[in-house]
């Protein structure tokens, strides 16, 4: 995988702002909670909100595409 794989569409080959942006957010909120973890500020209910949050973000984006996703047939 490459790094550009993270911000680029895989049918086109260009960026995704959509990716992009995602991964931003992803970013973000990592480094926030891992500064509240490094801190001793991290709550049972922060851990349960951010796992959440990435957990169901994935999720329900692999869903989205295994439903609408376009089959690249031969």
């Amino acid at each position: 995988m490459k790094l550009s794989d993270l911000i680029t569409d895989a049918g086109t080959g260009m960026v995704s702002h959509t990716k992009l942006w995602a991964n931003i957010a992803y970013a973000a909120a990592t480094v926030a909670f891992c500064y509240m973890a490094y801190a001793g500020t991290a709550s049972a209910e922060i851990w349960l909100i951010y796992l959440a949050s990435i957990g169901a973000s994935a999720t329900l984006s692999k869903l989205l595409s295994l439903k609408y996703g376009v089959k690249n047939e031969p």
